[in-house]
């Protein structure tokens, strides 16, 4: 391998994407045999070509004749057969053409070793899983492969001899019993659509971010009242005058997206839109309160529950952390116009000892003093600092690890966890199960923690 370097394209992949007026993406079909992935996927990609956008249709059967060939149905092979997928579909969807994989890729591990391929590479990576029964796919079953596996003339056969083990937060889920497969293709192209644009989007928040962080400033620098929420939680007028900036920039640029902010009274009809903004105009009021300077703007995009786009502002260092599905994770000057070249983007550190864990200023509880205290030896050291900043730290490499066992809300976390997770990171909830938004409840009861590398998970 010492003699194989790496060659850099004479055109970046965001030039192309400039250039050829399109950007790329990989839409991941997974789902038992005969669930319906490759009728979805060949309608999605003659339905993309015929609107004028180039896609190509990658169906794992194809590719057993070909680049797949020789591969048999091993846990082993079968993992390098969506290694070998994730590849060759990053590189097309890099050349700004949609890749549509249509694979069983039945194990959770291989999955997320595509789509981190993919997010790597900057490609935005769409998971949806073809949710069919197995006693719908067993009657549809054309080929009579069901008929052979349940008799045990064919060995390893996923859902029969061999497990499937379903995602646990998809981009999307088609159930095929509920939904015809064209309205399975216009919920995958307007999927699409939303990744095209949020770029866009997320530049308004970053503006509206920025823009808001002033104000707050004005406010922190000329002086302010402190009152109470029935939760005993500071409230300022700092908090208004934030909330009142973003929400007008957000509703002016998207009016069709719900939006859900701390400092709103909340309309519940906003469950019923895909697409959700999460606000919190000013994270921290109990550091803005203290003038310590370490309190927050955040801005998140939620779609199907899930963070795709996140904007946290510091308006006393003028400091922005912005993250968007498919593109990464960076930090700029508020006065910057947001770059989202890949060469500029903030990753995780690698480390898997000597540790720096995140602590919070304001909160800590026996619970997560004796989590601390369980994994001390992997510990090197503690820093403390305020709101979001804790993860926009750990995405940028500074510190490691942050565990929060305390109540938190989904304005909260939501910019955060999309900075974090575009930075390579790890997000979940204390019990390890994903972290989703747009809820009825908007309290975030579980806990969380955030991690540079699964292997630094703590014991507790």
């Amino acid at each position: 391998m010492a003699e194989i370097f790496k060659q850099s394209n004479l055109v970046s992949q965001l030039q192309r994407r400039e250039f050829l007026n399109s950007s790329g993406a990989v839409v991941w079909l997974t789902g038992l045999s005969g669930s319906g992935k490759s009728t979805i996927g060949a309608l999605l990609e003659r339905t993309l070509i015929e609107s004028g956008r180039n896609a190509f249709l990658l169906d794992g059967d194809n590719l057993r004749f070909g680049i797949n060939a020789g591969l048999g149905f091993s846990k082993e092979d079968r993992s390098e057969n969506i290694r070998r997928i994730s590849h060759v579909a990053s590189l097309m969807a890099q050349s700004t053409c949609v890749a549509i994989v249509s694979a069983i890729s039945p194990f959770a591990a291989d999955r997320d070793a595509a789509r981190k391929v993919c997010e790597d590479a900057g490609i935005a990576f769409i998971e949806v899983f073809v949710d069919t029964s197995l006693e719908e796919c067993a009657r549809r079953d054309v080929k009579g492969l069901y008929k052979k596996a349940f008799s045990g003339e064919i060995a390893e056969f996923t859902g029969v001899s061999s497990p499937y083990e379903e995602p646990e937060n998809p981009e999307l889920v088609i159930k095929t019993a509920e939904m015809s497969p064209e309205k399975a293709v216009e919920r995958i192209i307007e999927y699409i659509r939303l990744v095209d644009s949020l770029r866009t989007v997320c530049v308004r928040m970053y503006n509206a971010a920025v823009m808001a962080g002033k104000r707050i400033l004005e406010i922190y620098n000329s002086g302010f009242d402190v009152e109470y929420k029935a939760d005993s939680s500071p409230l300022t007028a700092a908090d208004l005058a934030s909330n009142e900036v973003i929400c007008k920039a957000l509703k002016e640029g998207y009016p069709d997206f719900a939006l859900l902010s701390e400092e709103t009274v909340d309309d519940k009809i906003r469950r019923k839109n895909p697409f959700c903004f999460v606000v919190d105009p000013l994270d921290g009021t109990k550091e803005f309160v203290k003038r310590n300077g370490e309190f927050t703007v955040n801005i998140a995009l939620t779609a199907y529950g899930k963070s795709v786009a996140g904007v946290v502002y510091v308006p006393v260092t003028d400091e922005v952390y912005y993250a968007a599905k498919g593109c990464g994770a960076f930090v700029a000057k508020g006065e910057q116009s947001p770059d989202f070249s890949q060469d500029k983007r903030i990753r995780v550190s690698s480390k898997t000892e000597g540790l720096t864990v995140m602590a919070s200023r304001s909160h800590a509880d026996e619970k997560l003093l004796a989590i601390l205290e369980k994994n001390k030896d992997k510990i090197a050291d503690t820093v403390s600092v305020g709101s979001s900043l804790k993860g926009c730290r750990i995405a940028q490499g500074r510190a490691d690890v942050y565990y929060r066992t305390g109540l938190t809300c989904e304005w909260d976390t939501a910019a955060m966890q999309c900075v974090v997770e575009q930075a390579g990171g790890v997000f979940r909830q204390l019990d390890s199960t994903p972290m989703v938004y747009n809820r009825e409840n908007t309290l975030n009861e579980k806990g969380f923690y955030i991690l540079n590398r699964i292997e630094n998970k703590f014991d507790f």
